[in-house]
């Protein structure tokens, strides 16, 4: 699976992040540290220049002292043997002069100047000695030096970055990506959860995974809740509350499919069409408690006296329907009603009374009777009132005198 492109974008900001942080920090550092080195290297420069003159100062007095060209030229010659010195200059008080150089001509002007002393009281000046700095080279053997340095450091913070980077992959960026994979993988209320690594059970990452999967239970939690009422909502919707039976809009549903299959399959569908009889006396004595517990054992009733591919439905409030699929024949749907005529004609238990009802059943036949799938309820119910007013506990097809109920 191809990880999510973020993954990368957060492991390459990370990484991007700490890197340029360390590189402005390298930047200011190398800069402070250019300057630190490169002063420190014309210092030591400086300390070296005096170091030397202290060494052959002593003689430089004495050879002013003497005005002794001969020690003067020695006292020089030492101190030009170090590269770092470009001329040198012993001058008495009273005019006496001896100077070497490595060039022929030097500019004394810009030269460091140490007083010369009496070698008999250390106290009377007697001349002075001058030193020309080979400034030039100081200067780019410093600069040698702090570039070095400088160079150094950031190879240093180099290594740093790479190091701090590997560290963030492995402990931060893979972990997070190994999540982040994991997370595309779950589907909305699944079982899937997130893995939590021993090493992250304690952090933040690990931190992470159990509250994403506390959200992913809660969502679950929501999913199968939302699902419930989704069912509850349908089954109030085409499910009568009092009965359990089918309503009308599903017992319409399911009258097209039957007629369908009949259609296709050269069958016969028959509805019958059931008006419970003295339902409305039972509810005026005895009251709407013992009208719904008629209802509910007339519903039962009804179940137990068709096939489990039949449907019976409520319709209105002692009304009833019944669709009998797949019939061989209109006796079939004849035997069916008599049957339902003699359940319904027990007397029913309710809550401190026995009752009876009765019912008159109407039949409608498809397609003996209509082709017309939206017209069979009118047809049934038509059926239904026939008997009604022949006597009652009866059934008839719509086009046959009423029958009693054997």
């Amino acid at each position: 699976m191809t990880p999510p492109p973020f993954a990368h974008q957060l492991g390459l900001r990370l990484i991007v992040a700490v890197g340029a942080g360390l590189l402005a920090f390298s930047a200011v550092a190398g800069f402070f540290s250019y300057r630190y080195v490169y002063a420190q290297e014309l210092a030591e420069a400086a300390s070296l220049q005096r170091q030397l003159v202290q060494t052959v100062q002593a003689q430089a007095e004495v050879a002013a002292f003497a005005a002794n060209a001969e020690i003067a030229q020695g006292v020089l010659s030492g101190l030009l043997a170090n590269p770092v010195i470009l001329a040198g200059r012993i001058e008495s008080a009273e005019g006496f002069r001896a100077e070497l150089g490595s060039r022929t001509s030097v500019d004394f002007s810009a030269s460091q100047s140490y007083p010369l002393y009496s070698p008999v009281d250390r106290i009377e000046p007697v001349g002075r000695l001058l030193v020309v700095q080979n400034d030039e080279q100081v200067e780019q053997a410093a600069a040698a030096a702090a570039v070095f340095q400088t160079l150094l450091m950031l190879a240093q913070v180099v290594i740093a970055t790479l190091i701090v980077g590997g560290v963030l992959r492995a402990r931060v960026i893979g972990p997070l990506t190994r999540l982040a994979h994991a997370m595309a993988q779950i589907q909305p209320g699944g079982a899937q959860r997130l893995p939590i690594e021993e090493r992250h059970a304690g952090d933040e990452i690990g931190l992470l995974a159990r509250s994403a999967n506390s959200l992913l239970d809660t969502a679950e939690a929501a999913i199968i809740e939302v699902n419930a009422q989704r069912i509850e909502l349908e089954k109030l919707a085409t499910h009568d509350h009092l009965t359990g039976l089918p309503t009308l809009r599903l017992a319409e549903d399911r009258l097209q499919i039957a007629c369908g299959n009949a259609h296709r399959n050269g069958t016969k569908v028959a509805l019958l069409f059931i008006d419970l009889d003295e339902f409305k006396t039972v509810n005026d004595r005895y009251g709407h408690e013992a009208g719904d517990a008629v209802l509910r054992e007339v519903a039962r009733r009804l179940r137990e006296c068709i096939r489990a591919e039949d449907t019976a439905a409520r319709i209105g409030g002692d009304e009833f329907l019944v669709i009998l699929g797949n019939l061989p024949e209109a006796q079939t749907a004849a035997t069916v009603a008599g049957n339902i005529g003699r359940a319904l004609a027990r007397p029913i238990e309710t809550p401190g009374q026995t009752v009876s009802s009765g019912a008159s059943i109407g039949i409608a036949l498809y397609p003996d009777h209509t082709g017309n799938v939206e017209a069979m309820r009118h047809v049934a119910d038509q059926a239904m009132y026939r008997v009604k007013r022949s006597g009652k506990g009866r059934f008839a097809f719509v086009d046959d005198e009423a029958t009693p109920a054997p």
